[in-house]
């Protein structure tokens, strides 16, 4: 088994077609360590800060496994230490290597490969799934390491299991939901016209929708007086790009829901792992009293289960919404591993710190209740 430590964007973008390939042969292959994820994000956020440290694993010339990680100073407080994290920060719904090879163990490898290094003091991966092998080779690292290692389950994944079809899951949806799903499409139909779920399909099309999806983020966010993620011009930038990368390598799931001549609501997921994965929903806010957010999901689970899939997932972080839909969840770790040194040390107490206080609700009610004063 070999590793090569990739730090510059050109020699990973060499490498890219047999990246993917087996990325796709992984176990719980991720878009988000797709080589467009990587490039597309690099391209858009990185700066002359950060440093790029992209994990390739080979088993006699194969690709077996890898992590694309960055390096960069921690941020406020966490100044001091070297962090290096998943590339794609908060837009990775998980941050996670991937495993070509279920016998891999990688967690030696990433010790050998940056036990020498001293420029960096942590690693942290925020959604990292259960099944992912690395959470088992962390809580069992072995004898003689130089490392110290933390694992955090504070946040779930979510899911729609439709296994047994679109009439049986329906039945396990809460009567006041279901009432509230008739109701306003019988209020949608009176009005505007019967809802319909189209495809979005093509460059010229996802352009469209994309901005029209980023003029509903913002403006349903302004509303609440709130700033939507869109609002960044970077982000919206990264996503433009990405979603017509998906969508020319035919790994993009996009929808609108329509009455009539009115766009009501537009939803991207990926086509690419298990089952339904969806990334961007967005409602036009001047139709709020529709629900049709909730008639968007009523019509893609139809959708789903018309192409004879049984999973549609929603990714993690918990949201009301989520809970009324849901019927599986499944843990998503934190994982830190940290040097042994003064500089990691720190770096883990602050973070154990930091999660108390969060866990403290009184101290979580109080900073809410400043922010909106």
């Amino acid at each position: 088994m070999k590793y090569r430590l990739i730090e510059d964007i050109e020699e990973f973008r060499a490498i890219s077609n047999v990246w993917d390939e087996s990325v796709s042969s992984s176990m719980g292959a991720s878009p988000f360590l797709l080589s467009g994820f990587v490039d597309t994000w690099w391209r858009h956020f990185s700066d002359n800060r950060m440093k790029l440290r992209i994990f390739v694993i080979y088993d006699g010339g194969k690709i077996t496994g890898g992590l694309p990680l960055f390096l960069r100073r921690g941020e406020g407080a966490y100044g001091f230490a070297g962090v290096l994290s998943h590339v794609g920060g908060p837009v990775a719904n998980y941050t996670e290597p991937f495993y070509a090879d279920a016998g891999l163990k990688m967690l030696p490898i990433i010790k050998e490969a940056l036990a020498e290094k001293k420029d960096w003091d942590a690693i942290y991966l925020s959604d990292v799934r259960q099944d992912n092998f690395l959470i088992n080779e962390c809580r069992d690292p072995g004898p003689g390491h130089k490392f110290s290692f933390r694992l955090v389950q504070d946040h779930m994944n979510f899911a729609i299991d439709l296994t047994g079809g679109q009439d049986r899951y329906m039945s396990t949806v809460s009567g006041k939901l279901k009432r509230d799903l008739r109701s306003k499409r019988a209020h949608l139909a009176g009005h505007l016209g019967e809802p319909q779920l189209r495809e979005i399909r093509g460059k010229n099309e996802v352009m469209r929708y994309f901005d029209l999806y980023v003029r509903f983020s913002r403006e349903a966010f302004k509303v609440r007086n709130r700033n939507s993620s869109f609002e960044n011009g970077k982000y919206t930038d990264f996503f433009r790009d990405f979603l017509m990368l998906m969508d020319e390598n035919r790994r993009l799931d996009a929808h609108v829901l329509a009455a009539g001549d009115k766009i009501l609501a537009i939803s991207f997921g990926y086509r690419f792992g298990r089952g339904f994965n969806w990334i961007l929903t967005g409602f036009d806010y001047a139709y709020k009293n529709y629900r049709p957010g909730y008639l968007l999901i009523e019509e893609l689970i139809k959708e789903i289960c018309s192409r004879g899939e049984t999973t549609y997932n929603w990714y993690g972080h918990d949201r009301f919404y989520k809970s009324q839909w849901c019927n599986q969840r499944t843990p998503l770790y934190r994982l830190f591993i940290m040097k042994r040194t003064l500089k990691g040390a720190c770096y883990g107490a602050l973070r154990n710190m930091e999660d108390s206080l969060r866990s403290n609700k009184a101290i979580v009610n109080f900073v809410r209740k400043a922010k909106q004063s």
